[in-house]
């Protein structure tokens, strides 16, 4: 008779886990992990978000020759002990030669090589596939599909599901909220074990003398494999890191094939159920998948905005207590303004028509010279007083921002000094001598006569000044746009074109109708102005 350890006081022996201690990229920034971290990388295009992940899984595994691209170096936390009894039991399957094959994936080991690698702990050959999984958005589509008996399934997740009825009406639940439906699990099938999506029977109408019929019910509903790549997609994110063993789970764009409202549902639910002992490393371009991991207000999550810089990749680490500082922000939380991590450069207007008319030309620009339109980001405030606040946003997670107002930002000089200050100017030491000058000159105008200097000049920009005042305001501008925020040199949007005696919003319906945008002589000015935007580079 086996006497079991603990009845005798002998502590049971931990299973071998891996975690990743810290992480030092090429830029030479270290990245410290809990055993629970969750750390989310995000950029624009070709950042390399999804290299981070390739890059974790190569340089996991000593025997292979390619180098890393995004990270330098990395530090791993070995626990627990190879223990006969489990370890071997339990990740391997004994081949015809007497060889240990990790389950599913055939890599063959001796048993001393095992235990050499663990002790020099050292991956080499694929072992670190047992601690480390990369969820591929290919991976995704297949491994939902019904499992074969016959396959040594243990450490299949929808084995798991099949042997723990609690386990598959968790899953069930997560499945429901997002798509209305029940994920239910045939244990009848004889060959396989499939999933399917539907209406579950009601199990409480069943008992084990007629438990046939409940799986007869089961089989008419419609197979997981057989359903759209969303459904498919969700139902293998939870399968894999609700069930796996894996200590390290690596996500590819977890919202892919996902409609908006399901992606902000799985990061919640990712952020929320993610356990003590392992570590979630996801890479996305989801605004909704982001915002779900922040609704969750996880103690754990660390967000990363990756800016490429030719070959290095800059990595912007924004710790919890900075998340929860951005989520707590209404303007954050209820705008698209987290879309900027996502983005090379982000430039804030005043109003949506603002937007759509600069975002016009831009695209006019560059189809007309047969390129690529450059990867910016237009987002509106609703005006200047919030401008400040959606830069200052912007800046915390180190996206490149720009700000476009209109030209009586500068009688308005509360939100003037506050915007400036937003975009790290120094007003005392770089604006307020030469606005003096113009802040004198525009009163002046004022006090001789029964008229508003401001107000006509708003109509004609910078070409109304006159006497100190185009030198004074040269300084300015400059200033301002060295630092990002560019000022209507005509006045505002619909100066470019007076023509058009219109309001904003008709104005802009006429010009992006009846004008070729690329040609169009009277808009030379706006495409002038337009492209110094797309020039600025932040220093």
């Amino acid at each position: 008779m086996r006497t079991n350890p603990a009845d005798i006081g002998i502590p049971p022996i931990q299973k071998p886990h891996v975690f990743l201690k810290s992480i030092i990229f090429n830029d030479d920034t270290q990245l410290p992990l809990n055993r629970n971290s969750v750390i989310v990388f995000t950029g624009a295009n070709n950042s390399g978000k999804s290299q981070v992940l390739r890059d974790v899984e190569m340089y996991s595994d000593k025997s292979n020759s390619c180098s890393t691209i995004v990270i330098k170096d990395i530090e791993y936390d070995f626990s627990g002990a190879i223990d006969e009894e489990t370890f071997f039991r339990e990740s391997f399957k004994v081949n015809q030669t007497g060889q240990y094959e990790i389950f599913g994936y055939g890599h063959a080991f001796e048993k001393s090589t095992l235990q050499s690698y663990w002790q020099n702990r050292t991956f080499y050959n694929g072992l670190h596939l047992l601690f480390i999984k990369r969820l591929s958005t290919e991976h995704r589509l297949t491994s939902s599909n019904a499992l074969r008996r016959n396959d040594q399934p243990e450490r299949h997740p929808i084995y798991k599901l099949n042997q723990s009825e609690s386990l598959a009406q968790t899953l069930s639940d997560y499945f429901r909220q997002a798509f209305g439906s029940d994920l239910i699990v045939n244990r009848n099938d004889m060959q396989t074990i499939p999933l399917h999506t539907g209406q579950a029977p009601d199990k409480t109408a069943f008992t084990i003398a007629n438990q046939d019929e409940y799986y007869n019910q089961v089989t008419k509903l419609p197979k997981l494999q057989e359903q759209g790549d969303g459904m498919r997609s969700f139902a293998s994110i939870l399968l894999d890191t609700f069930t796996s063993e894996h200590s390290i789970t690596l996500i590819d764009e977890p919202e892919a094939f996902l409609h908006p409202p399901q992606a902000r549902l799985l990061g919640k639910m990712l952020a929320n159920n993610n356990p003590d002992n392992r570590q979630l490393l996801i890479s996305t371009h989801s605004e909704d998948f982001l915002k779900g991991l922040l609704e969750a207000k996880s103690e754990n999550v660390t967000v990363i905005r990756i800016n490429r810089d030719s070959n290095t990749n800059r990595m912007s680490v924004l710790q919890n207590d900075k998340i929860k500082d951005l989520w707590d922000n209404p303007i954050s939380r209820y705008s698209n303004i987290l879309s900027g991590l996502f983005h090379e450069k982000v430039v804030v207007c005043e109003s949506d028509y603002d937007c759509l008319f600069y975002q016009a030309i831009i695209d006019a620009i560059y189809e007309h010279k047969n390129e690529s339109a450059p990867d910016i980001l237009f987002i509106h405030c609703g005006g200047k007083t919030r401008i400040k606040d959606v830069v200052s946003a912007l800046k915390a997670v180190n996206v490149p921002v720009a700000a476009i107002c209109d030209f009586d930002l500068l009688n308005a000089s509360h939100n003037f000094k506050s915007i400036t200050k937003s975009f790290g100017i120094d007003w005392g030491f770089e604006l307020s001598a030469d606005m003096q000058i113009i802040y004198d000159s525009m009163n002046a105008k004022n006090s001789g006569a029964n008229n508003n200097a401001w107000e006509q000049i708003k109509k004609v920009g910078k070409a109304g000044f006159t006497g100190n005042e185009p030198a004074a305001y040269e300084k300015v501008e400059a200033a301002c746009k060295s630092a990002g925020l560019f000022v209507v040199p005509v006045g505002e949007m619909e100066c470019f074109d007076k023509t058009v005696n219109k309001e904003k919003k008709d104005w802009v319906y006429h010009v992006l109708t009846n004008y070729k945008l690329a040609t169009e002589a009277k808009l030379e000015e706006a495409r002038k102005f337009v492209q110094g935007i797309v020039d600025y580079k932040p220093l």
